[in-house]
């Protein structure tokens, strides 16, 4: 059988691994995200064709997917980092892609030329 002392040592360990889990956790849920306007155009104006926006998170040699939406513009929030978005007719006429960096700003406009 254990001993009291055995049983209070393994509760307090408990509750101090359960206090280090909800702090790990709130701070991941702390991080500020950074608002993000996409826009497609041609001739200096929205877009309005049908299109899809892939954006990419860019750490070191690796490129991870973000999202992806399928309409001209957008609000999105992203957190702070280096991203590339890669803009495509659905018909495939024309592809474009844009680096921006979201280290530094809490909010980016991204406006890519599809003419």
């Amino acid at each position: 059988m254990m001993s009291e002392t055995v049983y209070k040592g393994l509760a307090v360990m408990s509750l101090m691994f359960a206090s280090l889990v909800g702090v790990q956790s709130n701070a991941m849920a702390d991080v500020a995200l950074s608002k993000v306007l996409l826009v497609a155009t041609v001739n200096s104006g929205p877009a309005m064709l049908p299109l899809t926006w892939k954006i990419y998170r860019l750490d070191k040699d690796k490129s991870t997917l973000a999202t992806s939406l399928s309409r001209h513009s957008a609000n999105i929030q992203l957190e702070p980092g280096v991203y590339r978005a890669d803009v495509t007719f659905n018909d495939g006429s024309v592809s474009r892609s844009r680096t921006f960096d979201l280290r530094t700003v809490s909010s980016s406009n991204v406006i890519v030329a599809m003419d």
